[in-house]
């Protein structure tokens, strides 16, 4: 091997450990420790150390006492991405409107691999909401009613396993099965406190230009404003947006 090819491989494997621990922050870990990014990495403190130094002289991370959080070099490109990602700014005035006739938070949620990612919110105009930050929030597709609109339309295939985050969370195939079949039947889906206590959401598909679902959009607000008797009226309007 030439030494122009270790020099390559050794930048090629520096990258992918950089976006190894950028990506190992989520919405349990806001802040790491280096003896977490060596374990979590495979790799010795002081290599860890190192990359963490270089990612925060690059804005990427910031210190945070003897820890670090993501830095402001990250909503920069986060921003623009958003900016340029079409499905977001088409959806829109959808959401302007859906946020309009509810009054409750609006989301909209695109396949992330095996998981769905929240790449915009709309908060809630009532005082007492559900709005959480969600935009960049990773969830799992059965426990939540964008997942399954995503689910049913083949956005994202079936989850090996089905963890449970409440009391009310689908985690028998068989169940799922049947909620994707009524989500299709329906045109719309629901959650009801399944993937955090008290909290109720309707979501209905998004479909481009070849029919193909590329993204789902959901009101979501506390049981008390969301009774079951008003989910199917939600759903009708969010299908209609």
């Amino acid at each position: 091997m030439t030494e122009h090819e270790v020099a390559a491989g050794a930048t090629y494997q520096s990258a992918e450990r950089a976006l190894a621990l950028l990506t190992s922050f989520d919405q349990s870990r806001a802040e790491i420790g280096v003896t977490e990014m060596a374990d979590s990495l495979g790799v010795h403190k002081s290599t860890a150390s190192r990359l963490a130094a270089a990612l925060e002289r690059a804005g990427f991370l910031v210190r945070a006492g003897q820890r670090y959080r993501l830095g402001v070099e990250l909503i920069r490109l986060g921003t623009l991405a958003l900016r340029s990602f079409d499905v977001v700014a088409t959806m829109q005035p959808a959401m302007d409107q859906l946020s309009r006739q509810t009054g409750e938070t609006v989301n909209l949620a695109v396949p992330a691999g095996d998981d769905i990612l929240n790449v915009a919110e709309l908060p809630s105009t009532y005082i007492l909401s559900c709005s959480g930050g969600w935009t960049g929030r990773r969830t799992k597709p059965h426990a939540v009613a964008n997942g399954k609109v995503l689910l049913a339309y083949g956005a994202i295939g079936i989850p090996g396993q089905l963890e449970r985050y409440t009391e009310h969370t689908i985690t028998t195939l068989g169940v799922l099965q049947d909620e994707l079949a009524a989500v299709r039947r329906n045109g719309y889906a629901t959650a009801t406190a399944e993937l955090e206590e008290g909290l109720v959401a309707v979501a209905a598909p998004v479909f481009d230009g070849t029919g193909t679902c590329v993204a789902a959009l959901s009101v979501s607000g506390p049981a008390y404003r969301m009774p079951p008797e008003r989910l199917a009226e939600l759903g009708k309007l969010c299908a209609a947006s």
